[in-house]
């Protein structure tokens, strides 16, 4: 791609699915509140957040660049599981996944000055049940603070604990490369 491309995220995870997708890019993000519209339906909030991420840009940009943003949450029975708080948080999170299906939902913005695309990608992940003292374990060895649902599948926990996903892995890991990749050559 010759346009100039802005990932709108400090997420190092995202960085590597972009360059495994052999993008030239720059890494830029604002401090953007991560609030949304109350009643806003789970699954629409990182479609949201990524938009609001990426509008962030739009009177910096010329006709040549394209920015995007994203958003992750995990979405358990209706709850909404974003990064931890602190280690309390994150046990409990991943105490409350323990056994259970949960979906993990990305959000992407991908906009120039002329067009914008918005699109979500949905991945279900089956987790394990889990001890305490395993999720201990990966919590103090791992520090998944910076994880929306304290995990990170791509590292121990994942290893050891999703039976199984149900869509798009690297959605999981934070960004949707293929659907990105996609909608980067119609773009």
């Amino acid at each position: 791609m010759k346009r100039k491309i802005i990932l709108a995220s400090k997420s190092p995870r995202r960085y590597e699915l972009m360059k495994m997708a052999g993008y030239d890019f720059t890494v830029d993000s604002k401090n953007v509140e991560e609030n949304h519209p109350a009643g806003l339906a789970p699954q629409l909030i990182p479609a949201s957040l990524a938009t609001k991420k990426a509008r962030a840009f739009l009177n910096e940009i010329d006709e040549t660049a394209i920015v995007i943003g994203a958003d992750t949450i995990v979405i358990l029975e209706g709850v909404i599981y974003e990064k931890p708080n602190d280690r309390i948080h994150a046990i409990e999170m991943l105490s409350a996944l323990s056994g259970k299906m949960h979906e993990v939902v990305t959000g992407v913005c991908i906009l120039s000055r002329t067009k914008e695309v918005v699109f979500s990608e949905t991945t279900k992940v089956y987790f394990n049940p889990f001890t305490l003292s395993e999720i201990e374990y990966y919590v103090d060895n791992y520090k998944p603070f910076d994880k929306a649902g304290s995990y990170a599948c791509q590292e121990w926990m994942g290893a050891i604990g999703i039976r199984k996903f149900d869509g798009d892995y690297f959605n999981v890991v934070g960004l949707p490369i293929n659907r990105v990749y996609q909608e980067l050559n119609r773009f």
